[in-house]
């Protein structure tokens, strides 16, 4: 068998795949999709929320979340600090929060 037969044979198994499966995926009624949308949905929701919870990827920037976090109430909460430096302290270390769990996210 010369390698053009071959290639053609393998298209023509993929293609005959693909009609076969989208055959069987168009044969399920409505409540059949529906329930498979569903499934992917909570599939999904908990991929997200897995990998929200995973932080053994980035201990240190985690760890640096963190800090900032408790950074961010203590100036919150401290007398000793003038409002005209709280404010702007507080918007930079929001900023920077916001930023990591955003880079977090993407990854």
């Amino acid at each position: 068998m010369s390698i053009l037969n071959v290639k053609n044979l393998a298209v023509w198994a993929m293609a005959g795949t693909l009609a076969i499966g989208g055959a069987v995926a168009m044969a399920a009624g409505p409540k059949a999709r529906e329930l498979q949308r569903e499934a992917e949905k909570r599939e999904s929701k908990a991929a997200e929320k897995e990998r929200k919870d995973n932080k053994k990827d980035h201990p240190e920037v985690w760890d640096a979340i963190k800090n900032l976090r408790e950074a961010r109430e203590k100036i919150l909460k401290s007398d000793n600090e003038k409002e005209r430096y709280k404010t702007p302290a507080l918007a930079a270390i929001d900023r920077t929060i916001n930023e990591l769990e955003a880079l977090m996210a993407r990854d």
